[in-house]
């Protein structure tokens, strides 16, 4: 009974970042900051590692998710500061 309650909070928990990956893909762009990018990211990071011996699926579940969602706005964000700094470079 637990184990499916903390499934449930990790799915709830997991599809907060989706509206948000969605809008990223869409307009080719990050509108998060590189602050809470960064933070989220760490967190996502230091709780895998930390969830990752206990074996707690739920845990993981959301773990894992969350640091793909981020992943993938990170990597639009990186992208972005890329191609800003390519054109900012060619008009200067």
């Amino acid at each position: 009974m637990m184990e499916t309650i903390g499934f449930i909070g990790s799915i709830l928990l997991g599809v907060c970042g989706i509206p948000e990956v969605v809008r990223t893909i869409k307009d080719n762009k990050c509108h998060l900051g590189w602050n809470f990018l960064l933070l989220w990211f760490g967190g996502e990071l230091f709780m895998l590692t930390y969830v990752i011996p206990m074996k707690d699926l739920p845990l993981l579940f959301n773990y894992v998710f969350n640091f793909a969602l981020v992943g993938i706005m990170l990597f639009y964000k990186i992208k972005n500061k890329k191609y800003v700094t390519t054109i900012k470079r060619g008009h200067s």
